[in-house]
């Protein structure tokens, strides 16, 4: 080979570094970006290029960076916006799966509650048969006669009031957890006893008709006698409110047909009654004119653990049911007697208190049809029954009673222990919205 020729084949540095820069374009392109899906849901970004000096801006061009070395590559995660740690945690969507199949309902209630039948606000008087019958009666202070008295016999078993329930139900494992609320509106009764004085005739003697109570004297019937020649009335008002849970388990067979599904749970139940009854006398022009109030008061609070059952037919459009309930109850209840002028005008307000612990069993029967208006609206009707035991009434706990022996004979009337059973029942009607 000649001289020439080697000369024109020497590669010189400058032929070397123009080498390079072709294969670098060719084989290694810089800062070129490959996205992927994660299993995540992020986004994974493959990087050619400084690890070290990649930033946003850079991630955003595919083209040659500045001072990038390109013999290292680097991953770049776009992670999600941070929602906080319970963010589609386990726990958060099982609070979102427990609403998404949850029920809501709600009842109208038309109950009748069991009212005063043939009480008698008044002690017996000695020697008379029938006090709600028109009777002699006479001064308890001068004995001097005031006419014709009755005591009055307290009856109204027409005590209907509305109210309102809610249900909320929410699937669980083997069954459904239901928590419900509800209450009856307050029921006011007035009993006046205007026809009573309306019949008076001043100008016969002997016709001027009054009403009365009588007391107990140191605890002995006697014939004791206030007498209200002006006015007399009574106002009873009653009222229920109530809250429970419920377990109910599936039945053992799904679909349509018959089935039974147990159900235990615990429930509490309050009811409230206050009486006032409130005497005008004028004194006849014998005496000191006073007014004369007795107010009761108690309050039942029924709370216990609760056993039943709900036994109910299903088809693709109604279903029908029965639910009968009892509950191992027990009443702590509160009673209160206030008293104020009660035999004179000089007589301050004294007031008796009393607490009692009682075995309370309830039982409940609820009976109902339902209608599928569709996936998501339900209509029903239904009828409700609840018996409780051992209750305390307004109307009941008064001792109609003098302590002669005491220095204030007005402390002789107080609270005195009288249970009774209670029942209220009624109609229902609502809707049930399902999720």
């Amino acid at each position: 080979m000649s001289r020439t020729s080697w000369k024109v084949m020497l590669i010189t540095p400058f032929r070397l570094s123009a080498l390079l820069v072709l294969l670098s374009s060719a084989v290694l392109p810089v800062g070129q970006k490959q996205s992927a899906a994660a299993d995540d849901g992020t986004t994974e970004t493959v990087m050619h290029g400084d690890a070290d000096m990649m930033d946003e801006e850079a991630v955003g061009d595919a083209g040659f960076f500045s001072g990038v070395n390109t013999y290292s590559r680097s991953i770049v995660r776009q992670l999600p916006v941070d929602r906080g740690w319970t963010y589609d945690s386990p726990i958060d969507k099982s609070i979102k799966n427990l609403f998404k199949t949850s029920r809501l309902r709600i009842d109208y209630l038309h109950w009748s509650m069991e009212g005063p039948e043939d009480v008698l606000l008044s002690a017996p008087i000695l020697g008379v048969a029938d006090p709600t019958e028109p009777e002699a009666v006479f001064d308890r202070s001068t004995g001097i006669g005031r006419g014709n008295g009755v005591a009055l016999e307290y009856n109204d078993n027409s005590m209907d009031t509305n109210g309102m329930r809610g249900v909320l139900e929410f699937p669980l494992p083997e069954g459904s957890l239901e928590w419900n609320v509800w209450g009856l509106f307050k029921n006011e009764s007035h009993r006046p006893t205007d026809s009573i004085y309306a019949t008076q005739d001043n100008l016969i003697p002997g016709d001027n008709l009054v009403v009365v109570t009588n007391f107990n004297v140191n605890g002995e019937l006697a014939s004791n006698t206030n007498v209200y020649d002006t006015s007399y009335t009574v106002d009873l008002n009653t009222e229920m409110v109530g809250t429970g849970v419920n377990y109910v388990l599936d039945s053992y067979l799904p679909g349509e047909g018959f089935r039974m599904r147990p159900l235990f749970g615990f429930r509490v139940i309050s009811l409230r009654e206050n009486m006032n009854q409130v005497g005008v006398d004028s004194g006849g022009g014998i005496g000191t004119p006073r007014t004369t109030t007795i107010y009761s008061k108690v309050e039942n609070r029924v709370f216990g653990p609760s056993i039943g059952a709900r036994a109910e037919f299903r088809h693709s459009r109604f279903s029908i049911g029965a639910e009968p309930k009892f509950t191992f109850g027990f009443n702590r209840n509160t009673n209160q007697v206030r008293t104020n002028q009660l035999f004179e005008a000089t007589d301050p307000t004294f007031v008796s208190v009393q607490k009692n612990n009682e075995f309370s069993p309830t039982f409940q029967l609820s009976l109902y049809a339902k209608l599928n208006v569709n996936d998501h609206l339900r209509c029903f009707i239904g009828y409700d029954y609840l018996f409780i035991g051992q209750i305390s009434r307004a109307f009941n706990i008064i001792d109609y009673n003098e302590d002669r022996a005491a220095t204030n004979p007005a402390v002789g009337t107080k609270v005195r222990q009288e249970n009774s059973g209670f029942t209220t029942d009624g109609l229902t009607a609502g809707i049930e919205l399902v999720w």
